[in-house]
């Protein structure tokens, strides 16, 4: 296996990828890749993208319902068409309506905060789950033979030569981050997958809290339980995560949730997510799972009483999950830079089945949601035949690369040559955004060395909102501590700040601002920036995984004293020692027995003078 494939494909639980020496734990599969190429333009244009997965095909005629095409439903779908009269309206639309599960939806549509885009598809579709979604993911044609994805390119225009060099000051947050099941391949670039994966959103938890998952039950379990953290607090991305999630609660109260972990699994996600955003993380892609497969070949509704059902009730837990994810951001502060898309490789037939339901057809609806959308309903009902049969599509209006150019250059600011050069073709975008440029929202900070100090600058949004401003320093991204606190005099809307302090000893430091209301609502935090301080020794270790047993371990500085080498194993056993003196060279190289296996997690621990670094290895 070569290194491209195996770091591709390693498992976040299990394989790391070391930058610039600090582990980073990749998701198992690929990254969508225009995520890919998206990120870092994303970054600058302090912009956010939360993409729902609703894996399995979704029956777009039954979510988004056509009025003025009820005589052609009641022929091809007699058993499943839910009455007119029950299907929810929508403010200055006669010719369209909602599910009568979406009630949350229909308020937000209502409120001017969503757009919905009818019948996107592409030429030819494919009616293959696992073909059709590395189309959707790959945004290049429809047989993808290349294994990157849209928004992996993008990232990786916008990141290039990632993930050497990150994280780092400017870029200290994960590019990406995809929760539930498998990396998709939309987000895997042309080297690595290009996002913090998790599988669940109990383990992005865990990390946010510094919790580490439950081990199994064996005699091994204390020291799988204390390697798994160690995994955990060593990774690169974790102190950043966990920094933002603890710094912000959830706000709102219009989830919908009941308690039943698998109906409020997609309502979980975008909590999380939601904290992430409102805590500082920036990073400019979501991509989450709605948990409930749409794959409705079979009672898709209940006989006799069509608004309810299965698809019913997936839609209800899709449409509360957006309008309490909506209501968060808001309390937040943030909804001016955050928009939301759906998803799913297809759509379903225009006939309904023998048993209840609908099988794979082509083109469906794509619903945005956030502030910055253009509300409305883009494109017309489908034009359905009277006498339909089991071949008769949906008929695209909008190709699915079309709404990819869209996020580009709409949302993410990407050029023209940009956007043709990651989807090798023009597209002509849809009015899906409101494309004024977005006013500063809560508070931005950037910071740098000077020499001896730390230099902060940081914009206010609203800043006569405001009573004060505290500094806050840490020296590990997870707990904070109070060194300045700045009064506002200024009555003006947007305000600058500046402040200035002795360089502290420490390997990272972190700074972020949290803004005190003058009405006495919960504080808002800025973005958090980290500056790494390498005036303090620190090492990198290289290549790993580990070629051919051999091991370089490169010091900041020349170092004089001996070193000590400790290589432990998952279950703790001490598996190589070893002590080198580097007599003054920044490298020292040795290699260690071949007993080693492959692709298995270890831990080694490097000790000189009072350091004491744990770094995570792999051999290949």
């Amino acid at each position: 296996m070569n290194r491209r494939k195996f770091l591709g494909n390693s498992a976040l639980l299990t394989v790391p990828l070391m930058l610039q020496g600090i582990p980073v734990f990749a998701g198992d599969g690929a990254l969508h890749p225009l995520l890919q190429s998206l990120t870092q333009t994303a970054a600058n244009c302090g912009k956010v993208l939360v993409i729902i997965q609703l894996n399995g095909g979704n029956d777009g005629l039954n979510m988004v319902i056509p009025f003025d095409r009820g005589a052609e439903l009641a022929v091809a779908r007699p058993d499943i068409l839910i009455p007119s009269n029950q299907v929810l309206t929508l403010n200055g639309n006669t010719t369209t309506g909602l599910n009568p599960g979406m009630g949350s939806l229909k308020n937000l549509y209502n409120e001017g905060k969503v757009s919905i885009v009818q019948a996107v598809s592409y030429p030819n579709p494919n009616f293959s789950h696992f073909q059709a979604q590395d189309i959707w993911f790959s945004g290049t044609n429809t047989n993808p033979t290349g294994n990157t994805g849209w928004l992996g390119r993008q990232l990786d225009t916008s990141y290039p030569g990632f993930p050497n060099g990150y994280p780092n000051a400017s870029e200290p947050d994960p590019i990406a981050i995809q929760i539930g099941g498998t990396l998709p391949l939309s987000l895997q670039g042309p080297n690595i997958n290009m996002a913090y994966n998790v599988p669940n959103p109990d383990y992005l938890v865990s990390v946010a809290t510094a919790s580490p998952a439950a081990a199994p039950v064996s005699d091994y379990g204390t020291e799988l339980t204390f390697l798994r953290l160690m995994k955990d607090q060593s990774n690169a991305y974790t102190a950043r995560i966990s920094a933002a999630y603890n710094a912000q609660q959830t706000l709102s109260t219009q989830y919908g949730t009941n308690g039943d972990y698998n109906n409020d699994y997609l309502a979980n996600q975008l909590k999380i997510v939601a904290r992430l955003i409102g805590g500082g993380l920036n990073t400019s892609v979501y991509i989450v799972n709605h948990g409930f497969g749409f794959d409705t070949h079979e009672n898709q509704v209940v006989a006799g009483n069509t608004a309810t059902g299965y698809h019913a009730n997936i839609l209800k837990i899709l449409s509360d999950s957006i309008a309490g994810f909506m209501n968060d951001i808001t309390l937040m502060g943030k909804a001016d830079k955050v928009a939301g898309m759906t998803y799913s490789e297809f759509g379903r037939r225009v006939i309904q089945n023998s048993s209840k339901g609908t099988d794979h057809g082509s083109g469906a609806p794509i619903i945005f949601f956030g502030t910055k959308v253009n509300s409305g309903v883009i494109g017309t009902s489908p034009i359905l035949p009277l006498n339909p049969d089991g071949n008769t599509q949906v008929p695209m209006q909008y190709d699915y690369r079309q709404i990819y150019a869209t996020v580009m250059k709409q949302w993410f600011c990407m050029s023209n040559t940009q956007s043709q050069t990651i989807l090798n073709g023009v597209y002509n975008t849809v009015p899906v955004f409101n494309t004024g440029i977005l006013p500063i929202t809560g508070v931005e900070l950037s910071a740098n060395w000077d020499g001896n100090f730390a230099k902060l600058h940081f914009e206010v949004a609203q800043n006569y909102s405001y009573d004060s401003f505290v500094i806050e320093r840490s020296t590990n991204g997870i707990v904070f501590n109070a060194v300045k606190t700045i009064t506002n005099i200024s009555s003006i809307d947007q305000e600058v700040y500046n402040y200035k302090e002795d360089r502290i000893r420490a390997n990272d430091v972190f700074y972020r601002i949290k803004g005190i209301s003058k009405v006495g609502v919960a504080p808002i935090f800025s973005n958090i920036i980290r500056l790494i301080n390498m005036a303090e020794q620190s090492i990198r270790v290289y290549p790993n995984p580990v070629i051919n047993f051999t091991i370089n371990i490169e010091f900041v500085k020349p170092l004089y004293e001996n070193v000590s080498i400790t290589i432990i194993g998952t279950n703790g056993e001490k598996l190589f020692y070893n002590q080198i003196n580097p007599h003054g060279n920044k490298v020292i190289t040795f290699k260690v027995p071949d007993y080693f296996n492959v692709h298995t997690l270890y831990v080694m621990k490097v000790e000189f003078g009072s350091t004491v670094v744990n770094e995570k290895l792999v051999f290949e």
